[in-house]
């Protein structure tokens, strides 16, 4: 497509040359897990056991507050949502629909002084996958619409264009409309999609910013193209991104993106899930599992054996495959780093190459580890230079302090330079929020004009440095008592 103008709004305007600051463009946030109990962007009853619908968390608040004094003067900047902006693998729609609603409330899009545009670009990821197969699947019958009946139909489309210029019908994503309409705010939420990436470009073609929630560096997510290689159906060399989501999205949209809405079995998922966090938790859940096969009726020494055999295949299922990248002590494990190089190098590149061209600088902003870090990787397929950047998450994993683990905010102008407002860290006390440049780019100019603008001294960014480190704190006594009273019941034989 030789090499792109698509612009500011994402509609087609070019993008600023390498020149003079001109303020927040584009807001990015990742994994806010709205609706999941460990979330500290969702607020808690008091015990601890279930999502209080009515009232916004004070993290979530003060995080808006934060945002809307990033526009003080002009348009607001456009949010994009790296993925898993809601928790469906854990927790149902209704919970996760409400927090989003005060999170909304709380951007004020339409209104004077709002943090955000009413235009939202979202990007989905493995926990609210599910989001992408509905918006694609109405995206193909509003293509259909389009076409002439003595047409042949296109196949159906696996992902998106790069650039949203490039998409020539926009995949609208109607129901997080709906449900921002709800939040009764100034002005109509229009939500466009983009899967797996989206990225914006300078005129010139020489840089280029990537986005991605990051789910594909993980084997988990690619576990179906290995099975499909091992049976021999898959395409020598590097995978392309339409045959990573071909092969692998109904296996993500399965168990990763719609659990929650399983009626009582998203309890249950929600408990394993939250076993990987204690030994003690897990070894009482395959506990309980040899127990309940063990006391079939017949043959009570070959149900026994049974019983063991299952709990050991799955206690090793759950320690390998669902013990994921997240709950790595490393900022990336050797494995998810070597699954970046290749997502980079193959995937990313190409799609870089046929919309772009050969830029010669390169930022690959993404979330999915919840574990925040900005660095420099040589990914000559890609660019010369390279920028990867992870915004960390907003859900506390484990009832001790990880302080790898925390959130950023990815700021980018309209002249694509970036800027990370780390916002915390999950460690034993309140961090303050600090801003944060791109290695070899210390001189950044949106860097500096945001120093004007973010005071961690005094509110709103004080105020939520202190939310941040109380809600953090209190989610992961809140996990802890639910580890405990879980392995409990299941060592009485509750549960089961």
């Amino acid at each position: 497509m030789g090499v792109s103008t698509m612009g500011a709004a994402w509609r087609g305007e070019p993008v600023a040359g390498r020149g003079v600051c001109m303020g927040v463009r584009w807001v990015c946030l990742s994994d806010l897990h709205l609706g999941a109990l460990n979330s500290v962007l969702t607020a808690v009853a008091v015990d601890g056991e279930s999502v209080d619908k009515s009232v916004p968390s004070p993290v979530l608040t003060a995080l808006c507050d934060g945002l809307r004094t990033l526009a003080p003067t002009g348009d607001p900047p456009e949010l994009v949502i790296l993925g898993d902006l809601f928790e469906l693998a854990l927790s149902s729609t209704d919970q996760a629909a409400a927090t989003f609603a005060h999170l909304v409330r709380g951007l004020r899009p339409g209104e004077v002084g709002a943090a955000v545009s009413p235009l939202l670009r979202f990007v989905p990821g493995n926990h609210d996958h599910h989001l992408w197969r509905r918006a694609r699947g109405e995206w193909y019958l509003d293509h259909i619409e389009t076409l002439p009946a003595a047409q042949e139909l296109p196949p159906e489309a696996y992902v998106t264009s790069l650039l949203p210029a490039h998409q020539r019908l926009p995949v609208r994503d109607r129901l997080i409309e709906l449900l921002a309409s709800r939040a009764e705010t100034g002005a109509k939420v229009s939500v466009e999609q983009s899967y797996p990436n989206v990225g914006m470009a300078s005129a010139s073609g020489e840089r280029v910013v990537v986005l991605s929630h990051g789910h594909f560096i993980e084997p988990l997510y690619r576990a179906m193209s290995g099975l499909t290689a091992v049976f021999g159906r898959g395409t020598p060399g590097s995978p392309s991104l339409e045959s990573l989501e071909a092969h692998n999205g109904p296996w993500i949209d399965f168990f990763w993106s719609s659990m929650g809405d399983a009626a009582g079995f998203s309890t249950v998922a929600r408990g394993l899930y939250e076993s990987l966090q204690s030994e003690e938790a897990i070894e009482a859940e395959l506990a309980a599992i040899r127990r309940t096969i063990a006391r079939r009726p017949e043959g009570h020494l070959r149900h026994h054996l049974e019983g063991l055999f299952a709990a050991e295949a799955l206690g090793e299922l759950l320690k390998r495959s669902f013990k994921r990248e997240r709950h790595v002590a490393d900022v990336l494990s050797d494995t998810a780093d070597s699954g970046l190089r290749d997502f980079l190098s193959g995937p990313v590149a190409k799609q870089v190459g046929e919309e772009v061209g050969s830029p010669r600088e390169a930022v690959f902003v993404f979330g999915h580890t919840h574990k925040p870090f900005t660095e420099t990787r040589t990914v000559a397929r890609l660019a010369p230079s390279v920028s990867v950047v992870n915004t960390g998450g907003w859900v506390v994993d484990s009832p001790v302090p990880e302080p790898n683990k925390g959130a950023s905010v990815v700021l980018v102008d309209d002249r694509l330079d970036v800027a990370v407002l780390r916002v915390y860290d999950q460690g034993t006390g309140p961090a303050a929020v600090r801003l944060e440049t791109l290695p070899g780019e210390e001189d950044n100019p949106l860097v500096g004009e945001l120093r004007e603008l973010v005071d961690p001294g005094r509110d709103p960014w004080l105020a939520l440095a202190q939310a941040a480190a109380a809600s953090q704190c209190e989610r992961r006594g809140q996990l802890e008592h639910r580890l405990r009273t879980q392995t409990d019941e299941l060592e009485h034989g509750g549960r089961r």
